[in-house]
């Protein structure tokens, strides 16, 4: 078997090869056409924007009676299918593309129908390949991958209003992950979605226990409908939004912004300004739904004294809780119970450290 280097096709290539029956999308060893409107519509608008999309592999075959090309396509059907059916005038795009909303291929500009021509697509062939080389190399692949974690499972899985929701949000407040919330290396395994799908259960819920079965529970409940979600992402939005201007800059990189304790300092601050359900807190849920009044930068005084309190060897004996259950199982609701409770305290009192 001959392997070619990787090489770049335009897009009215792959339509050329379809048109003349030299592409084939449905070799034996892939899947049929499963995508649903919503992820062909993400992947045209990927590309009407000039994103990369994952390359294509394809298995040649040349035919030296009739002098003709024939590539089977061993990995990337899906994305091919998507992109000449959408050249085809076969789907309208959904609400995925912001910008090209209700378009088909023919309601396009002009300019932007040539950009999608011209967009080249990164494919790899496999010269005359037999069936065991091709399963060969899918075996060698998968051999090299990364097991998927509870976050990529969710994004393969659902396609919903909420998983959409969700993956968006995260990825606007890239900027405020970057203040020491979150790693890249989290970032690029989706651990940001796992973050915000749990803010979203907060303000929907309030605080509870934590954990990956959680958040699947909470995608499994939101699956048929998501009616909360202007008003969730708003407020999302509007706390995310105080934490990156006035809240975690000062303390960036340190030890009580890191994503266990974002996620409840969120949840204090969205308590303090729209007041959450008592979810699993208890008799002990302080008051809430006031507003910040001001209190921003008495938040972030006291937060700068906890952080201090981490990092020491000994704890007050007043925060010896919250230092323990800081360093312990930070998703059990016992400990994030008590972080709660010392948020809101550090919201509504003028020197925790006195």
């Amino acid at each position: 078997m001959d392997q070619s280097s990787p090489e770049h096709y335009p897009v009215a290539d792959f339509i050329k090869w379809n048109n003349e029956k030299e592409l084939v999308l449905n070799p034996s060893f892939q899947r049929g056409p499963v995508w649903t409107t919503t992820a062909r519509t993400y992947l045209i608008d990927t590309i009407l924007h000039g994103y990369p999309i994952p390359k294509v592999l394809m298995r040649t075959h040349i035919d030296r009676t009739s002098h003709r090309i024939f590539r089977e396509v061993v990995d990337g059907q899906q994305r091919l299918r998507t992109i000449i059916d959408f050249a085809a005038g076969k789907f309208r795009l959904g609400i995925r593309s912001k910008s090209y909303r209700g378009a088909n291929y023919a309601n396009l500009p002009g300019e932007v129908q040539d950009r999608f021509l011209a967009y080249k697509i990164t494919a790899e062939q496999l010269i005359n390949a037999s069936d065991s080389d091709v399963l060969e190399v899918f075996a060698r692949i998968n051999s090299y991958a990364v097991p998927v974690n509870a976050a990529e499972l969710r994004n393969a899985k659902y396609d919903t209003e909420f998983s959409w929701s969700v993956q968006e949000k995260s990825r606007k407040w890239t900027d405020l992950w970057d203040l020491g919330i979150l790693g890249k290396r989290d970032q690029v395994r989706m651990i940001g979605y796992s973050l915000v799908a749990e803010m979203y259960g907060t303000l929907l819920q309030g605080v509870t226990d934590g954990g990956e079965d959680k958040v699947n529970r909470l995608y499994e409940r939101k699956k048929a409908s998501f009616p909360e979600q202007e008003m969730v992402e708003g407020r999302v939005d509007h706390i995310l939004g105080m934490m990156f201007d006035r809240v975690v800059p000062s303390l960036a990189g340190e030890q009580i912004v890191k994503r266990p304790q974002a996620l409840m300092i969120f949840a204090a601050l969205a308590h303090m300004e729209y007041g959450l359900p008592v979810g699993d807190i208890g008799d002990g849920m302080p008051e809430g739904g006031k507003g910040m009044n001001g209190n921003i930068d008495r938040f972030t005084a006291n937060l700068t004294y906890l952080n201090e309190v981490l990092k020491a060897e000994e704890p007050p004996r007043e925060l010896e809780r919250f230092y323990t259950t800081s360093k312990s199982s930070t998703q059990r609701i016992a400990s994030r119970r008590e972080r709660f409770r010392v948020f809101c305290e550090a919201l509504t009192v003028d020197g925790m450290e006195h």
